[in-house]
């Protein structure tokens, strides 16, 4: 999985965890801390912080346009960002909650399981 589509999915995963009662504390605090690096990434970029909000409410209308200002800011090369986002992911799929993919991280490797998955790591 190319470094958009894990923060991306990772986005998802966490905005849709929110809408149940029983998601995990890490799932809200993973989700939370990388919105927040995502908003400090596009300081600055009313229309991208606008778009990651909308985001969260409609994942499938502003998919395109958060892919453009992920890769505009390059928040697509920020280890701390793509950590998150795996974060995210790991900690939705030890809760059971149904993602796309599945990230694995073991020995400074990463594994994705999912539909096209490709990393890069640098």
């Amino acid at each position: 999985m190319d470094p958009v589509t894990l923060i991306v999915a990772a986005l998802v995963a966490g905005a849709a965890s929110g809408t149940t009662d029983t998601v995990s504390q890490a799932i809200k605090d993973g989700y939370s801390g990388l919105k927040n690096l995502l908003s400090a990434r596009f300081a600055g970029d009313e229309r991208a912080l606008q778009t990651l909000d909308d985001h969260e409410d409609d994942p499938e209308t502003y998919e395109k346009p958060l892919v453009r200002h992920l890769r505009e800011s390059r928040a697509d090369q920020n280890e701390e960002i793509l950590e998150a986002a795996g974060a995210v992911l790991r900690a939705a799929d030890e809760a059971g909650v149904a993602t796309k993919y599945q990230v694995l991280v073991s020995g400074g490797k990463v594994g994705i399981v999912g539909d096209h998955g490709h990393v890069t790591m640098n």
